[in-house]
């Protein structure tokens, strides 16, 4: 009686943690930001309407990003070509986390206490929250790579190898998502070669997950010769993606910061100060990585949990230092809060283990503690995405949806988001050395974002001279932070 007692209580819990997770991303949504987003519901929308990626301008790499643009096409299908339904299965994903932390760690540590705390810390995670609202495709990717993780722990306890397709399935899938499971790829690996050397087996669990990254590779592979006749289209177009936006890689990052050209010193600085400090030292992780490491020397003394250590240790070494370029060595720049989600469940769990190692009065008060820093930097978050001045430049598009406007292509991508794609028609983009602004007619408007224009610049798109924004033809009619706009006054 009391075994079924303590069961009812913990479902009882999680599903209150859920009940809180969704209020508190409900509260602290962000949706549409401008950025990436933008890329992926154009290519959502033309997915949807059979002409995908046509007069796509944007980075190459996305429309490799299939599986995303499919279910946000798929959503738009369902709830309508707007906004709403461009965030609708973020959110859905970052709840079914919770259940999914709920269940690793539960088949990790065997501890349901453990379970119930991680699948806390998880609901209230700021990264978590803020990014169950936003049209970008880590969280989900993360999650098939999770759930392949979790079904080959649960074929090699219960020694099932059809389970085991199931981990290697959602692995598969994950590959449409993002790129992330070469992460995952390498670790399984030394896994498989460790049991091999070292215990004289061979773990066919992992040997499956393995298995299936690679089948992707191949299928993909075929796939792209027909399309593309190139079988390594995906690395093709991935090391254009580096040409395309070589400011947001190794070395450009490192040298911004330094000022130096020396390659050692540049990749010195890139692991150590830019990619360490980025997960050790980020206010938006509330040192969850910092208490997961010290918890991961405690497990390390014990010789306890050593998987739960390897996952965590060789997946923020892996973030940290590992090439993302088959040709040249090119560590990642984690400058962007979100690439650190491979990562975030193995950190949330050895997190939850170390909070179980106190007595309930300084457990609660850690709590506690990790609860009013969780529900702060949700609010930093919404300050770091600019929530407030895009929340008014939106209902300004809105309440104007009649006006012409003319702005880049990236941000034209937004626009006829926010407008439903119901007067694409109603907004032009300016491009060119050469564009002709005499075709603006007297009362149209100009977006113009100068952050945006500098990076389109430096992916080698070509725009007129801007300056003409501050003669007596146009006049200014409303500013959003970084967004102004300019109404043409005189024909």
């Amino acid at each position: 009686m009391k075994k079924n007692s303590s069961s009812n209580r913990h479902i009882l819990l999680l599903c209150l943690f859920i009940f809180l997770a969704v209020v508190v991303r409900i509260y602290f949504q962000v949706n549409h930001v401008f950025s990436d987003d933008a890329y992926y519901s154009y290519l959502s929308y033309s997915f949807l309407n059979g002409d995908f990626t046509h007069n796509y301008l944007g980075y190459p790499v996305f429309p490799l990003r299939t599986g995303f643009i499919a279910l946000t096409s798929f959503s738009m299908m369902i709830f309508g070509t707007n906004e709403t339904a461009t965030i609708v299965f973020p959110f859905l994903f970052s709840i079914l986390n919770l259940i999914l932390t709920y269940k690793l760690t539960l088949i990790i540590t065997k501890d349901k206490n453990a379970a119930l705390r991680a699948a806390f810390l998880m609901a209230l995670f700021p990264t978590d929250v803020v990014f169950a609202s936003l049209n970008f495709p880590d969280l989900m990717n993360v999650l098939f790579i999770n759930l392949g993780i979790y079904f080959l722990l649960k074929a090699f306890y219960q020694k099932n190898i059809k389970v085991a397709l199931l981990g290697g399935t959602a692995f598969f899938i994950s590959m449409q998502f993002k790129e992330n499971i070469y992460y995952i790829s390498i670790l399984l690996l030394i896994l498989l070669i460790y049991n091999s050397f070292k215990k004289k087996q061979i773990s066919y669990q992992i040997l499956i997950g393995i298995l299936f990254i690679g089948l992707n590779v191949l299928i993909e592979g075929f796939i792209y010769i027909l399309l593309h006749n190139d079988f390594f289209y995906r690395f093709t177009i991935t090391s254009l993606n580096y040409q395309y936006s070589f400011y947001d890689f190794f070395p450009y990052t490192a040298q911004k910061m330094s000022g130096s050209k020396d390659y050692f010193r540049n990749l010195f600085d890139q692991i150590f100060f830019i990619n360490g400090r980025a997960i050790f030292l980020r206010r938006f992780y509330i040192f969850l990585p910092i208490i997961a490491s010290i918890q991961s020397v405690i497990n390390f003394r014990k010789k306890e949990y050593l998987l739960l250590i390897f996952w965590f240790a060789g997946l923020a070494v892996l973030l940290i230092a590992f090439t993302t370029s088959f040709t040249e060595f090119k560590p990642l720049d984690l400058q962007r809060s979100w690439y650190i989600y491979p990562v975030t469940m193995p950190m949330i769990i050895l997190s939850a283990q170390f909070i179980s190692k106190f007595k309930k009065q300084v457990s609660f008060l850690l709590v506690i503690i990790y609860t009013l820093g969780s529900l702060i930097m949700c609010y930093h978050y919404e300050i770091f995405f600019d929530k407030s001045n895009l929340t008014s430049l939106k209902v300004y598009l809105i309440e104007n949806s009649e006006k012409q406007i003319f702005t880049d292509h990236f941000t034209k991508y937004s626009i006829d988001l926010i407008r439903s794609y119901k007067t694409e028609s109603k907004s032009e983009r300016i491009s060119g050395k050469d564009f002709n602004f005499s075709k603006i007619s007297e009362g149209d408007w100009i977006l113009y974002n100068k952050k945006h224009i500098d990076e389109l610049k430096m992916q080698k798109y070509n725009f007129p001279d801007f300056s003409v924004l501050n003669s007596n033809e146009y006049k200014r009619v409303a500013t959003f932070r970084d967004f102004v706009i300019y109404e043409k006054i005189i024909q």
